[in-house]
């Protein structure tokens, strides 16, 4: 199965629970019948345009996006039900968060986490291989930064 709901990495699924787990297997499988039931309901759309002899008008075009921008936000709702779920189940269980750079704060938003920790290695490590290392090498990242993991590994490994 293809995980296309959220954007985490290996890493990050291998660090999630099993409960967590069946959570994200659920709402995947959930955008899946979403897709499936888009495609279905525009070829029916699309048919009866046919047989009435209209569907080279704007009608076609009109109700395409209608179903397309119904079905986003049908997903996105699904995406972000499921990205809030993980984010407060998953505090980290480990004690170790005296090496780190910053302070763990689940109260703030995904992405003031993400500048957080940025913020942190950027003005605590001046060697980019140094801070590279350190932020592979935090275990409270993947979980804390959810989504934002990834990018911001890549963004840190831009200096090495």
């Amino acid at each position: 199965m293809t995980i296309d709901i959220i954007s985490y990495t290996d890493s990050q699924y291998a660090l999630l629970t099993e409960e967590q787990l069946l959570e994200v297997k659920s709402a995947q499988l959930k955008k899946n019948k979403l897709d499936a039931d888009l495609e279905e309901a525009l070829l029916k759309e699309k048919h009866r345009l046919v047989d009435n002899g209209i569907f080279f008008s704007n009608i076609w075009k009109l109700q395409a996006e209608k179903l397309q921008a119904q079905h986003d936000l049908e997903v996105e709702n699904l995406r972000e039900s499921l990205l809030f779920y993980l984010r407060f189940s998953s505090k980290s269980e480990s004690t170790e968060t005296n090496n780190l750079p910053y302070t763990p704060n689940y109260a703030l938003t995904m992405e003031e986490r993400f500048y957080q920790v940025r913020d942190a290695y950027m003005s605590t490590y001046t060697n980019a291989q140094e801070r590279f290392t350190a932020y592979k090498a935090d275990a409270v990242a993947p979980t804390y930064l959810g989504e934002y993991y990834a990018p911001l590994y890549d963004y840190i490994s831009t200096y090495v």
